[in-house]
């Protein structure tokens, strides 16, 4: 979950997928960027998953039935766009939090100077894949 010092200074920017059937706006603080390499982000992807996030009450989806959900039995889900584009994912079961969702950070239209701060599953990053050294990088428990 995204705390006051995971936040980026972005407090309003814009998304959409490879089509334009589907265009977001964020009016709040967007967290950096999260990496991960594990093998279902790789899938979803094409490549690993680059993800900033921000909370769901933020996040307005202009075209909310044009997106497609994906319901995996282990959790998280992830938002497409008819087009294939993957805009979102979240976990559903968030506790008592208010509802975070990921951002897939390619998505955005306008987030310049937002950076990586996490990399997880690195040991298994894609061997064309270059891991930025500045980041944290770490092995969550489980692979999602």
């Amino acid at each position: 979950m995204a705390t006051d010092s995971d936040a980026s200074t972005f407090t309003s920017t814009d998304g959409s997928c490879l089509c334009g059937s589907v265009h977001y706006t964020v009016r709040g603080p967007l967290r950096r960027v999260w990496q991960c390499h594990c093998q279902r982000c790789r899938k979803v992807t094409g490549n690993f998953m680059a993800a900033s996030g921000a909370l769901a009450a933020d996040i307005t989806v202009e075209q909310f039935d044009a997106l497609r959900w994906h319901h995996p039995d282990d959790d998280p889900n992830v938002a497409y766009a008819f087009c294939g584009s993957s805009l979102f994912w979240r976990v559903v079961d968030q506790g008592d939090r208010p509802e975070h969702w990921s951002i897939c950070a390619g998505t955005l239209d306008d987030a310049v100077g937002l950076s990586t701060e996490a990399v997880w599953f690195s040991d298994r990053a894609a061997s064309h894949t270059h891991l930025d050294p500045t980041a944290e990088h770490s092995q969550p428990a489980t692979e999602k």
